[in-house]
């Protein structure tokens, strides 16, 4: 007898899947036709990373997992290969390229973690997708080799993030509005909330949480994976005329440029004749813009000059 497909569609699952698919798209967009085929190709990947996690939840919820046990070998667990992913995207956009060996060294974590899920997936096949027939070792290693894998993968994009973030500081692209901000911001957010969930998960569910329990964690996820890729296809030429990446000084004893010594004195004229000091609303954006600088020139004045 053969038992008709059910599949589980709502509004949820189908919103996360409308999301998932649109950030597919961002993400092969942007390692197919990028025009920046170093830095952008990592965003590509790291997009793609998120959004299989995407439809590694959705087999589940759809209940298609079900029907298909098969479908547990394909390869679309990859939260270790995100963080690694988005920090090189930005050592090739700040112009600090890695070499491929480094690049690989940052990826084995990834194939740590594809040989943990498969040799899960490996153990429920040979006892034929039933449980109930696994040995005592088998239970504890499946039992634990999630929850184990999500918190794994979540330290690694979390050591990467912080990376991330010192390099952006670093580049002065943390002190003035622009997409390269917003795509880490959003970045953080997720790892925020996903930790949360999993902690959440792990302690209470062991990881057993269905994906209809929580669907508002998903559909943040969705729309951060999706402003992330929305964000990294806006980033061009002009991108790179607007942000001002100046090197912070090694020490106190190297040379100050020219041009941030200059941007410093008129900081000060403009303080002096305009008495801005006193307009308790004055901050970065504006005071760059009676300057007619971009705001991160500015910060990189005043951080560089007055510390």
């Amino acid at each position: 007898m053969v038992h008709k497909m059910e599949v589980s569609f709502n509004l949820f699952n189908i919103i996360i899947a409308f999301g998932m698919l649109q950030s597919f798209i961002f993400g092969i967009y942007l390692c197919v036709k990028s025009k920046f085929k170093g830095s952008q190709f990592y965003l590509g990947t790291t997009i793609l990373f998120l959004s299989f996690y995407l439809l590694w939840v959705l087999k589940y919820d759809f209940g298609i997992q079900k029907y298909i046990p098969l479908l547990q070998f394909l390869p679309i667990l990859f939260i270790s290969g995100i963080g690694p992913s988005f920090y090189i995207y930005l050592r090739f956009l700040f112009k600090k390229p890695l070499s491929r060996s480094k690049i690989r060294l940052f990826f084995i974590p990834l194939l740590i973690e594809f040989i943990w899920y498969n040799s899960t997936t490996l153990i429920f096949w040979l006892n034929d997708w039933d449980y109930t027939l696994f040995n005592k070792f088998e239970r504890v290693w499946f039992f634990y080799s999630v929850s184990a894998e999500h918190v794994f993968g979540l330290i690694i994009l979390g050591i990467f993030l912080f990376k991330s973030y010192k390099l952006t500081l670093d580049a002065y692209a943390l002190f003035a509005p622009n997409k390269i901000r917003s795509i880490l911001i959003c970045f953080i957010i997720l790892w925020g909330i996903w930790c949360i969930y999993v902690l959440f998960d792990i302690i209470y569910y062991s990881l057993t949480f269905p994906p209809s329990g929580f669907y508002l964690f998903y559909l943040l996820f969705t729309a951060l994976t999706y402003t992330i890729g929305f964000f990294g296809l806006r980033i061009n030429d002009d991108t790179f005329s607007k942000i001002s990446f100046i090197e912070k000084p090694k020490s106190e004893k190297d040379l100050v440029n020219d041009e941030i010594k200059k941007i410093f004195q008129e900081i000060k004229e403009l303080m002096n004749t305009d008495k801005l000091y006193l307009n308790p609303d004055i901050d970065i954006t504006s005071l760059a813009k009676q300057l007619d600088l971009h705001p991160n020139k500015v910060s990189a004045a005043i951080n560089t000059i007055s510390n």
